[in-house]
C-alpha cells in the first residue's frame, strides 16, 4: 500500500487551495487595530474625580465611539468594544447637557460661576447641582430610550474635569 500521494494528483492541489482560502479567511476576520484601553480611560476619570480639588486631565485613546452610564464608561471602534466601572460617584457626560454649551465651557476651564449667576428664587450653587443631576440622570435614562441615541462620537481625546463648588462636586467628561 502506498501512502504517498502524487503531487501533480488534482485532489492534493484542491486540499492546498481549500487549506490556503481557510488561512486567508481566519487572517482577515482579525480586527484591524486593538480594542479602546477603558480600563485605562477610567482610571484616568477616577484620578481625577478622586482629587480633593478642581483637577482637570486628558488622556488620549483609540474609540470612535463612547457613552457613560451607570458608573460604567464603554468605548468602541473597529477592534471591539470594551467596558469598565468608575469607582468614583457618577461622571456627567458633557453632551448631556441639553441645555446649551454650559458644561462644555465649564470642561473647558471657564469659572463655574460665570455661567450660572442664579435664576429667580434659584442660588446659581442650586442652579448648577441640578443641571450636573439633569445631565447624569439624562445620560442614564437614555441607555434605554430607543429614542435617543446612546452611542456618541469620540474625537481620540478624553478630557475629564472635576469641580468643586461650595459643598457640591461634580465631574464632567467627554471623549
Amino acid at each position: 500500500m502506498e501512502l504517498e500521494s502524487p503531487a501533480d494528483a488534482w485532489y492534493v492541489w484542491f486540499g492546498v487551495a481549500l487549506v490556503s482560502l481557510a488561512f486567508v479567511g481566519v487572517v482577515a476576520s482579525f480586527p484591524s487595530e486593538p480594542a479602546p484601553d477603558t480600563p485605562a480611560v477610567a482610571n484616568a476619570i477616577d484620578r481625577t474625580t478622586a482629587s480633593g480639588y478642581n483637577a482637570t486631565a486628558e488622556y488620549e485613546h483609540t474609540a470612535d465611539r463612547w457613552y457613560v452610564a451607570n458608573k460604567t464608561i464603554v468605548m468602541k471602534n473597529d477592534g471591539g468594544t470594551t467596558r469598565a466601572t468608575l469607582s468614583y460617584a457618577r461622571v456627567v457626560p458633557v453632551w448631556a447637557d441639553r441645555s446649551g454649551d454650559d458644561l462644555e465651557k465649564i470642561l473647558h476651564g471657564e469659572p463655574i460661576s460665570h455661567q450660572y449667576s442664579g435664576g429667580v428664587g434659584w442660588t446659581a450653587k442650586e442652579e448648577f447641582r441640578n443641571d450636573m443631576t439633569s445631565a447624569s440622570d439624562f445620560a442614564e435614562n437614555s441607555v434605554d430610550d430607543p429614542d435617543v441615541p446612546k452611542w456618541r462620537v469620540a474625537d481620540g481625546r478624553l478630557v475629564v474635569r472635576h469641580v468643586k463648588w461650595g459643598e457640591y462636586r461634580a465631574t464632567l467628561v467627554d471623549a
